[in-house]
C-alpha cells in the first residue's frame, strides 16, 4: 500500500486507572508524527483512480476556506463531504473504515521519507524537484527546465501522482507540498498549466513541512500484558479474622451482608418484597467480584453452546456487541453463562452445523472460519489491513455487477462463477504420447502409503503444508535439447522433487535431430535419447532417467553433453549390449524421436529449454535452478486451493481423472501464438449509464472517464434481433454471447469485452 516500507516502531504506553478497579489501559503508537487525515483520503482514492485523486486534490482546496470550528472533528467531516463527491455510499463507508484504521498513514509517511531523503531546501514550506536539482521559487523553475535534459530522469515510484494530461518525454518536475495549504494550491495552478501545454511531467508528493508533535494510535494490533508479583508474604491462614475476607464470601444471612458496597441485610428490611430480585443482584456482584473463581467439570460441558444462546438472547442490533464482550472478557463471565439455558433447538441446530462445516470444510468443533462473499479468509496470516482489502475488492465486484442490473440471487449466483482470472497463463495439452513419465503417483508403489482420496484436500493442515496426495494433481513437463548447456541443471531440479517424494507427476521431453537417417554414434542427443529408450524397455521409465542422470554427471561444469560420455554409462551398466545396436543408424529404440520434436513445434511454447507446470510455461527468468525450485513449490500451493474449491462444488470427485480435469479447463490451448494470447489486455468500465452522446462535445469533454465511455456506449450502433433491448446486449455479450458486432468490428468473448469486474475463483 505504501510506496516504500516504512519501519514501525511500536510504543507501548500503560495507565492504570485510580481506585480499586483492575483494568489497565494499552496503547500502541507508531514511531512517525501523526499525518492529516487531507492526505490519508487523497490516497485512499488514488487506489480508486488517479482522475478521482487529481479531482480531489483541486475539490479540497474549498475545505480550508469552508465554515467550521476549526477542530479536527469537524475537518474530518468536511473531508468526508469533499470526498462523498465522487464515492458511492458503500465507498464512503469503506473511507471511513480506512481513516479509523489510518491504514494510509504509512503511505503518506514513505512520501515524508522520500522527500526527506532529496533533502529539503531549507525555509521552504514546499519545494521542486527538477532532475535533481531542488528549489522553492517558481521563478528559478524555467533555469532548472532549460538544463534538465543535462541531467538524467528521476525514478518515479508505482505509487507516484503523475498529472493525467503530462506529456512523459518532457522533464519531469516533482512538486513535495501539502495539500490543503495555500502555497501548494498557488503552484499547483501553475505546474497543471505547464503540463496541459506539454511543457512537463508534473508528479506530486506529499511533504509536511511541519509534522505534528502526535503519535499515530494503531489499530489491529493485539497486546498481551502479563502481571505477575514477584513479592510473596507468609500468612498463616488458621488466624485469619473475619473482618480480612473477601465480602463477597460472607454468609447471605449476615446482618450486614455487604458486596461491593450494597448493604444487601439492610436492602432486604426496607424492601421485603423485592427479596427475589436483591437476590439475583447479590449472585451477579459476587460473581463479578469472584471474577476468576474455579468452574466444576461439569459447567464446562455446555459453555460454548451457554455463550451462543446468551449471544442470540439479546436483540439484534446489539447481538454484535455481546459477542465481543463475552469473547474478550470470557474469563470473568463464564461463571454468569453456566447459569444459561440452552434450549433443544438451538442445540440441534448447532450440532447440525457443526456435522454441516465438518463434512464439507474440514472443521471441527470449536474451530473458527471466516468467508467474505464466499471468499475463504485464513485467520493464520490475514489481518485488519488486508481484511480490509478484501472488503474493497469485494465492494468494487459487487457493485459493478449491480450497476448492470444483476442483483438478488442473480448477482449470488455470478459471484459463484468460476471465471478464469485476468493475468492467468495460458497451457498447452500435456496428454500427448511424445512425454514420457518417469512417475505416476496414482499406481506406483513408492507412493502407496499417501491417501488417494480427494477429499484430503479439505482437510485442515498448518499454512504453507504440501498436501501429499496419491493423484496427479501436479504436473511437471521439461522439454529439453540434452546438448543444451542448462539441461544438466534442470534435471537435477527434477530429480530432487522426485526423490524427496513431492507430490509431483515429471514427465520429459527430448527435442533431438529428427532425420531419418541421423547416427547416435555421431550426435549426442539422439544417442542419449535412444539409451533412454532401451532402459526404459529394460527396465522402466523412472530406472531410465537415473541412466539419464548418471549420463550427465560424467559432464563436467560448463562442457556439453558428448557421445562419449553416454557410450561409458551404456557399457558400464549394460556391458553384454552392442552398442551400435542401440545407438546407430538402425536402432530399434528410435521411440518419440519425432513425436516429440512435433509436440514442441506444434505447442508454440518458445525457445528452448522450456517447463511446463500443469502444461503452464514458466517464464525464462524463472528457469534458474535457484529459482526454479522456489517457484514450482509455489504453483503447487497456488493450485491446492484450486482443487479445494472444484472438490468442495463437486466438480471433481475421486472417479474422475484429474488430468483429465485440469486439462479441460478453458485455459488450455492447442498452441500459445503470443501475438494472440499474450497481448496486454486492457478492459473498459462500462457500469455507468446515462443519456450523454459523443454528439455534444461540449458536455463530452467535462465528463469523466466512466461516463465518457457510457457516453461512446450510448452512441453505438449495434446489429441485434428485432425487438433486443441494449440491456440485453450488455447481458448476453458478457455471459456468452456468440459476437456482438460493434460498429463493424466484431468483439469475440476472448477478448473480455465488455464487463470484467475481476471476479475470482476460490469462492465456497
Amino acid at each position: 500500500m505504501g510506496i516504500l516500507t516504512a519501519i514501525l516502531g511500536v510504543w507501548f504506553s500503560c495507565s492504570f486507572v485510580k481506585g480499586d478497579s483492575k483494568a489497565v489501559t494499552t496503547s500502541l503508537t507508531t514511531k512517525w508524527s501523526s499525518t492529516p487525515l487531507l492526505l490519508e483520503t487523497s490516497e485512499f482514492l488514488s487506489e480508486e483512480s488517479q482522475e478521482k485523486f487529481w479531482n480531489f486534490v483541486e475539490a479540497s482546496q474549498h475545505i480550508r476556506t469552508s465554515e467550521h470550528d476549526g477542530s479536527d472533528y469537524s475537518a474530518y467531516h468536511e473531508i468526508l463531504k469533499v470526498a462523498s463527491q465522487s464515492l458511492s455510499p458503500l465507498q464512503q463507508n469503506l473511507l471511513k473504515f480506512s481513516l479509523s484504521l489510518r491504514s494510509y498513514s504509512a503511505t503518506v509517511q514513505a512520501f515524508q521519507q522520500i522527500a526527506a531523503d532529496e533533502p529539503p531546501p531549507k525555509g521552504c514550506a514546499l519545494f521542486f524537484a527538477v532532475h535533481g536539482e531542488k528549489t522553492c521559487e517558481y521563478d528559478s523553475l524555467g533555469t532548472l527546465l532549460k538544463t534538465a535534459s543535462e541531467r538524467p530522469k528521476p525514478f518515479l515510484f508505482k505509487g507516484d501522482h503523475t498529472y493525467p494530461a503530462s506529456n512523459p518525454e518532457r522533464p519531469i518536475v516533482i512538486l513535495y507540498a501539502e495539500i490543503g495549504t495555500e502555497d501548494f494550491y498557488r503552484f499547483h495552478k501553475l505546474l497543471v498549466t505547464k503540463a496541459e501545454a506539454g511543457e512537463i511531467t508534473y508528479v506530486l508528493r506529499h511533504y509536511i513541512a511541519n509534522p505534528s508533535k502526535e503519535k499515530v494510535y494503531l489499530s489491529g494490533y493485539g497486546v498481551e500484558l502479563a502481571i505477575k508479583s514477584t513479592e510473596y508474604k507468609a500468612k498463616d491462614d488458621t488466624q485469619v479474622k473475619g473482618t480480612d475476607v473477601n465480602a463477597t464470601v460472607i454468609d447471605e444471612d449476615d446482618p450486614i451482608d455487604e458486596v461491593q458496597g450494597f448493604l444487601f441485610g439492610k436492602l432486604r428490611q426496607l424492601y421485603p418484597d423485592l427479596t427475589e430480585e436483591l437476590k439475583e443482584l447479590r449472585k451477579h456482584l459476587v460473581e463479578s467480584t469472584n471474577e476468576m473463581a474455579p468452574l466444576k467439570v461439569w459447567q464446562l460441558q455446555d459453555l460454548s453452546f451457554q455463550t451462543a444462546a446468551r449471544v442470540l438472547a439479546a436483540p439484534p442490533v446489539d447481538a454484535l456487541m455481546v459477542m465481543k464482550d463475552l469473547s474478550q472478557n470470557f474469563p470473568t463471565k463464564a461463571r454468569a453463562i453456566t447459569k444459561t439455558v440452552v434450549s433443544m433447538e438451538l442445540r440441534t441446530e448447532i450440532e447440525e452445523n457443526q456435522k454441516y462445516f465438518k463434512g464439507t470444510l474440514g472443521l471441527q468443533p470449536g474451530d473458527s472460519a471466516l468467508f467474505i462473499n464466499g471468499l475463504h479468509i485464513d485467520l493464520d496470516t490475514q489481518d485488519i489491513f488486508s481484511l480490509f482489502d478484501v472488503l474493497r475488492n469485494e465492494a468494487r465486484v459487487m457493485e459493478g455487477l449491480h450497476s448492470l442490473g444483476i442483483e438478488g440471487l442473480s448477482l449470488h449466483n455470478v459471484l459463484k462463477l468460476n471465471i478464469q482470472p485476468s493475468d492467468s497463463d495460458y497451457a498447452v495439452d500435456i496428454r500427448s504420447p511424445a512425454i514420457s513419465w518417469i512417475n505416476n503417483l496414482e499406481v506406483d508403489s513408492r507412493y502407496n502409503s499417501w491417501p488417494s482420496s480427494v477429499q484430503e484436500l479439505l482437510r485442515p493442515t498448518f499454512p504453507g503444508v504440501i498436501r501429499q496426495i496419491r493423484k496427479n494433481f501436479h504436473n511437471l513437463v521439461l522439454i529439453v535439447d540434452p546438448t543444451h548447456e542448462t539441461t544438466a541443471e534442470l534435471l537435477n531440479v527434477a530429480e530432487m522433487f522426485f526423490s524427496n517424494h513431492i507430490p509431483l507427476r515429471i514427465g520429459l521431453v527430448f527435442v533431438v535431430n529428427d532425420c531419418d537417417d541421423v547416427d547416435g554414434l555421431q550426435d549426442p542427443g539422439v544417442a542419449l535419447l535412444r539409451v533412454y529408450n532401451y532402459v526404459a524397455q529394460e527396465m522402466d521409465n523412472n530406472y531410465a532417467f537415473q541412466t539419464v542422470m548418471s549420463i550427465y554427471n560424467k559432464v563436467k561444469t560448463g562442457d556439453q553433453l558428448k557421445v562419449e560420455h553416454v557410450v561409458s554409462v551404456l557399457e558400464k551398466q549394460y556391458p553384454y549390449v552392442e552398442v551400435n545396436s542401440v545407438l546407430g543408424i538402425d536402432s530399434a529404440y528410435d521411440q518419440n524421436r519425432k513425436a516429440a520434436k512435433s509436440y514442441y513445434e506444434q505447442t508454440g511454447v518458445g525457445p528452448l529449454p522450456v517447463v511446463l507446470f500443469n502444461g503452464m510455461p514458466f517464464q525464462k527468468d524463472q528457469l534458474d535452478p535457484d529459482d526454479l525450485e522456489t517457484v514450482t513449490m509455489h504453483k503447487i500451493l497456488e493450485t491446492t486451493s484450486i482443487f479445494q474449491r472444484a472438490v468442495y462444488l463437486g466438480e471433481l470427485s475421486n472417479d474422475q481423472d484429474v488430468v483429465e480435469y485440469i486439462m479441460n479447463q478453458p485455459n488450455v490451448v492447442p498452441r500459445i501464438n503470443s501475438r494472440i494470447l499474450m497481448s496486454d489486455r486492457e478492459y473498459l468500465d462500462l457500469t455507468a449509464m446515462n443519456n450523454f452522446y459523443v454528439d455534444d462535445f461540449a458536455r463530452f469533454s467535462t465528463l469523466d472517464s466512466k461516463d465518457k465511455t457510457a457516453a461512446v456506449a450510448n452512441s453505438m450502433t449495434y446489429l441485434t434481433k428485432r425487438g433486443m433491448s441494449s440491456k440485453e446486449i450488455y447481458g448476453k455479450s458478457c455471459f456468452g454471447f456468440p459476437f456482438v458486432v460493434v460498429l463493424g468490428i466484431s468483439w469475440f468473448p476472448k477478448l473480455q469485452f465488455p464487463c470484467n469486474f475481476g471476479l475470482r475463483t476460490s469462492r465456497f
